[in-house]
């Protein structure tokens, strides 16, 4: 009886947030909003945006003479990029 009483808040927790990736799924209300975002980011604009962070991070690492600012620049392009992608991934994943 003690393990069942151990598990039971995560069993709930489980199903409430099985219920609400239900539900999400389901829901448009920001369906328009999502994709002009999700276009920008993926589009023109967010490889403008990530050239512009490799281009930012390659300046600071010549003036502090540091590869750690061109590996930011690298690491912000790629969640940039691939970042909408693994989102929506995980709101669209069944259980």
């Amino acid at each position: 009886m003690k393990q069942v009483r151990k598990f039971a808040p995560a069993l709930v927790l489980a199903l409430i947030a099985g219920s609400a990736m239900a539900a999400s799924n389901t829901d448009t209300t920001f369906q328009n909003v999502f994709t002009l975002v999700d276009a920008w980011l993926t589009g023109s604009l967010g490889k403008t945006i990530a050239i512009a962070a490799l281009a930012v991070g390659l300046g600071i690492g010549i003036v502090k003479q540091s590869i750690l600012a061109v590996v930011i620049g690298i690491s912000m392009a790629l969640a940039l990029s691939l970042g909408p992608g693994v989102i929506e991934g995980v709101f669209n994943a069944v259980l």
